[in-house]
């Protein structure tokens, strides 16, 4: 009993220090950001404790059928579908990242399929929206201009919002009308072509509203506060959101409302899904197609309200 015991304990700190070393190695060689990694700490260790309370193995000695067991565990304690893929796609990294460095032979999740599951597709806006929009940020003070050319900035390039709050002066090559994003997600950097209204923007907006934001300060960041450091993502996204309240935008606005409305935008106007996906950033293809679903669903919502003869039944 007592060796049983210790061969647990000893089994449960290998799986500790595995876990912390593919941590690490999301954290320092992929470059994930601290939330994400945190995510895959809580599910991975929900995980680990379960193998050892419930099957009695640790993560190298775990077999498909254990796998199988806790992906049934987190069902029957009513967790939703999309917790649960998110549970098994932390499971296919770990397993991954084990197989790769050699510390198991077979990997278990190999195979496995979670449940499927619709992918919800992302709230944009209409162009008319979007128009009302840009037009609130041309009015106002300091703060609601500075708000409209993060909005402009984000709706021509695709930027993230946590990308362009970090963007510095130096990194605007204007008269080559480009943006360099030296730290995208996951810290890739990558170069965006911007149109030319918004270039011209850019060159007013720092002329005339920059100057007026840092009164006495000094700053080389595009987006500063009144003391010279960045805008933090939270507050860059409530002044936005005070934006859109101004232009009486009903749609919910949310971190990533104006880059899915600008690929979105992109693809109506006959743009093609490779140049979306460069723009983006997305390292996968996969990611950026959720936008001609967005295509395809506006089609089928436009036909059913215009065409005469799409609320019929036949016989009717």
């Amino acid at each position: 009993m007592e060796d049983s015991r210790g061969a647990k304990l000893t089994e449960a700190i290998a799986d500790g220090r595995l876990l912390g070393e593919y941590l690490d190695d999301l954290r320092y060689r992929r470059r994930l950001s601290p939330r994400t990694v945190q995510a895959y700490r809580a599910d991975l260790g929900r995980f680990v404790r379960f193998m050892s309370e419930k099957r009695g193995v640790g993560a190298t000695r775990c077999r498909r059928a254990d796998v199988a067991a806790f992906l049934a565990d987190c069902e029957s304690t009513g967790q939703r579908a999309s917790t649960r893929a998110r549970r098994l796609s932390s499971l296919r990294g770990f397993f991954a990242f084990l197989k790769e460095k050699g510390r198991i032979d077979e990997d278990p999740v190999s195979g496995l399929r979670g449940s499927s599951i619709p992918r919800p597709l992302p709230d944009i806006l209409t162009r008319e929206q979007m128009e009302r929009l840009l037009r609130a940020g041309m009015r106002g003070g300091k703060v609601e201009r500075r708000a409209g050319m993060l909005v402009e900035l984000m709706y021509a390039t695709g930027l993230r919002v946590s990308e362009a709050v970090g963007l510095r002066v130096e990194h605007l090559l204007l008269d080559e009308a480009v943006i360099l994003v030296q730290r995208g997600k996951g810290g890739k950097g990558r170069v965006v072509v911007a149109p030319p209204i918004t270039l011209r923007h850019l060159r007013e907006y720092l002329t005339e509203v920059l100057p007026l934001i840092l009164e006495d300060s000094h700053s080389s960041q595009v987006f500063p506060t009144s003391s010279g450091r960045a805008m933090g993502r939270q507050a860059a996204w409530k002044d936005i959101k005070a934006l859109g309240r101004a232009a009486g935008i009903e749609t919910p606005l949310h971190p990533h409302v104006l880059r899915h409305t600008c690929a979105t935008h992109l693809l109506e106007n006959g743009c093609d899904l490779l140049t979306v996906q460069m723009l983006l950033g997305h390292a996968d293809i996969s990611t950026t197609e959720i936008y001609t679903h967005i295509l395809e669903e506006r089609k089928r919502s436009v036909f059913s309200s215009a065409h005469p003869r799409a609320g019929r039944v036949r016989g009717k």
